[in-house]
């Protein structure tokens, strides 16, 4: 069984965490995308030259927002760094760090580069409509 994971902004964590029954269906832009701990963790540390681990270490890092022992979804709270990184990555950034992210453990070595570079270039432009309307981003997760 894999895992949904739909990326959007909020105005806040409790507007955010109303999605976790129904996914963010109320909210607008949405991207299907990558889970948010350790595959968004990678791309982070590629884009910033941080180590995974520096990355993820902070308690802010892919913060649940929503109750841990929910039947089976979650919705977490991505970092404004995060944010940041994404959305100022330009297109020569996104197309260095592709290759390597797609060949991350997460991705089983059998992710199509091309086709992640599409989806880096729209959470790219989610990232940067969230910051033009002052949200954070999130993720809703769901089995």
């Amino acid at each position: 069984m894999g895992t949904i994971n739909t990326s959007f902004g909020a105005t806040d964590d409790a507007t955010a965490a109303a999605a976790v029954d129904d996914g963010p269906v109320s909210f607008a832009p949405v991207l299907d995308a990558v889970e948010a701990t350790v595959q968004a963790g990678t791309l982070m540390a590629l884009l910033t030259g941080q180590t995974y681990e520096e990355v993820t270490a902070g308690p802010s890092w892919a913060r649940l927002i929503t109750a841990p022992d929910h039947e089976s979804a979650w919705v977490v709270w991505l970092p404004a760094e995060f944010t940041e990184a994404v959305a100022c990555a330009s297109d020569e950034k996104l197309a260095e760090v592709v290759g390597p992210w797609s060949q991350t453990e997460e991705f089983w070595g059998g992710e199509d580069p091309a086709e992640l570079l599409d989806m880096l270039r729209e959470w790219r432009g989610l990232a940067q409509t969230t910051q033009q309307r002052g949200e954070n981003m999130y993720c809703w997760m769901s089995l």
